[in-house]
């Protein structure tokens, strides 16, 4: 599945559960990515390999959503951010 289409399709999961709205802001993003890296560090402490990649993809959907949200292309900005370390 292309990257698109996991962003699509993961957004709109969260916005139909209620837990996305159009009014959200930049900061409940933080705060749940705050909780979600909390959790994987958790589960990385308890030696919990299943749910370790479990938040580990919690972790990444959370920064997708962000995206998507406030409409930056992630994939664009990837690709960009790829480049800049090769040049370091």
């Amino acid at each position: 599945m292309k990257l698109k289409k996991i962003i699509k399709r993961n957004y709109k999961s969260i916005v139909k559960r209620g837990l996305i709205s159009s009014t959200y802001k930049e900061y409940g993003f933080i705060e749940k990515l705050n909780e979600e890296v909390e959790e994987l560090k958790q589960a990385i402490f308890d030696k919990n390999k299943d749910n370790r990649n479990e938040e580990l993809a919690d972790v990444i959907l959370v920064c997708l959503n962000f995206a998507k949200h406030f409409n930056i292309d992630i994939e664009k900005e990837l690709i960009d951010k790829i480049k800049i370390n090769f040049k370091r």
